[in-house]
């Protein structure tokens, strides 16, 4: 039923069309009929009269260079195409030529009688053309010409008009009936499919086009429409990237929320933990409880623990420095042998009190374009790691290759006789993440170096991979050699 009642919508241009076509042919049918019937008798007769009245004029014209018997032809000629009857007569009322008779001296064209023939023809119609006019010849003069003729055949033919109505009203009908319907379906074909393209696209169906060659407003109508279709498809796709990219950022925002505040919840942890121990060594030093008293070495070890929270707090600046937007990086050529040197020459002490010893493979030529002590700081942090994560007498292999074809430099950090276990190696880049659960200062640091070399290689675009060996735990380093 709704399918239905929807068809009829669509097509109500189409039925609209068809009544008012119809009325409009089905009216000029009434009114051409209205005006024969009232008008073509009065325009005939007066056409007829005009006619006549012509055409005996001339005659009377051409008569007087004429004589009687040469315009007979002429008398006769004009009866015949006009349906008229002339009379001749004298001024004493004698006939001498009618269709019917001529008498000229003894002759005679017929038996009838002169004076009662014509008489009783003229007199039997009302509704005729009827004039006398003087007319004269060569050889005749002071005649009179008598023109009758009837005009009853126009109104037979109104009768006629008027019994044909019905038989022309259903022709009329059934013409005019069709041709508005074959019309109005002509006309509104091309509009009922633009409508319903345009119906679809207003419910976002956009899979079809509107196909319309007509040359004409029609076809311009359907490209519009089309190239509007085209605009708001590709302004919808560009909308619902937009829309997906903006759900991508908020929920990276909140992720990034989250982890801003669980950050700061651990750095409150981790500064709230040696404040309550420094706090208590002070209170048993201000009351001299126990072994408070030896207000040496508690100083000794508090001042330990504020060169810790020192160290923690600047570490937490550095990494608030690497996100903020106004960073800039300080790029300069930096030589990776000089570099390195100096790195392990800084951490000799801390390797020479596990015995751990530091191998370089490293070529003197190989330079990049990068920020120094931004590199300088992630690799100390790296190295640091891998002597303090390795046991007694192991070994930690530095090795630098050129990777030409890639235009990068890899470097190579791998300790020996450590592994970590795989589940564990992703998130030591999570800020405050140690393996060592105590989280105890004297076997660690405070959790943050190798987020902070995360931030950096980020920042420099330093591609990096941790993995296991065979020998050891393998830290790799892609730098690419040159920064625009």
């Amino acid at each position: 039923m709704n399918r239905i009642v929807n068809i009829m919508k669509m097509k109500r241009i189409t039925y609209k069309l068809f009544m008012i076509t119809s009325l409009i042919l089905l009216s000029f049918a009434v009114l051409i009929y209205l005006t024969l019937y009232f008008f073509l008798p009065t325009f005939y007769q007066q056409y007829k009269t005009n006619q006549l009245q012509s055409g005996i004029e001339e005659i009377i014209d051409e008569s007087k260079n004429l004589t009687l018997q040469s315009a007979i032809p002429l008398l006769d000629e004009y009866t015949k195409e006009n349906n008229a009857i002339i009379y001749l007569q004298t001024k004493e009322g004698t006939y001498i030529y009618s269709p019917s008779f001529f008498i000229q001296g003894n002759s005679q064209r017929s038996m009838l009688t002169a004076k009662t023939a014509p008489i009783q023809s003229a007199e039997s119609f009302n509704n005729a053309f009827n004039v006398t006019l003087p007319i004269q010849f060569l050889d005749k003069d002071n005649l009179m010409v008598t023109v009758f003729a009837t005009f009853q055949p126009i109104d037979e033919a109104s009768q006629v008009l008027v019994r044909f109505l019905p038989f022309i009203s259903i022709i009329v009908v059934i013409i005019g009936l069709g041709s508005a319907y074959l019309y109005s379906r002509f006309i509104t074909k091309p509009l009922i499919y633009i409508n319903e393209g345009a119906q679809k696209m207003a419910n976002l169906d956009f899979s079809e086009n509107i196909v319309v060659r007509s040359n004409d407003e029609l076809e311009e109508l359907s490209n519009s429409l089309n190239e509007m279709s085209n605009n708001l498809q590709r302004t919808m796709l560009d909308l619902q990237k937009a829309n997906e990219q903006l759900k991508d950022d908020i929920e990276r925002e909140r992720k990034i929320e989250t982890k801003r505040r669980e950050f700061f919840a651990t750095v409150a942890h981790e500064l709230k933990t040696p404040l309550t121990v420094m706090k208590g060594y002070i209170e048993g030093m201000i009351y001299n409880i126990g072994p408070y008293q030896n207000r040496d070495l508690y100083l000794e070890k508090n001042h330990k623990i504020i060169e810790g929270m020192e160290q923690l707090v600047r570490e937490i600046l550095s990494m608030s420095k690497l996100e903020q937007d106004t960073f800039k990086l300080q790029l300069e050529e930096v030589n990776l042998l000089e570099l390195l040197d100096s790195i392990t020459k800084d951490l000799g002490f801390f390797a020479s009190q596990k015995d751990i010893q530091i191998i370089k493979q490293i070529s003197p030529n190989m330079n990049v374009r990068t920020d120094r002590d931004l590199l300088e700081k992630a690799f100390k942090n790296i190295i640091h790691n891998a002597i303090t994560y390795s046991p007694h007498g192991e070994t930690v292999c530095i090795d630098v290759t050129d990777l030409q074809k890639e235009n990068q430099i890899q470097i190579q950090v791998m300790n020996t006789g450590v592994t970590i276990k795989e589940e564990e190696i992703q998130q030591l880049f999570e800020p405050f993440y140690r393996i060592e659960k105590s989280r105890n200062r004297n076997t660690g640091g405070s959790g943050l170096g190798l987020y902070i070399v995360k931030q950096i290689f980020e920042s420099l675009s330093i591609t990096y991979l941790m993995n296991n060996t065979q020998n050891g735990f393998q830290f790799l380093a892609t730098i690419p050699k040159g920064r625009s």
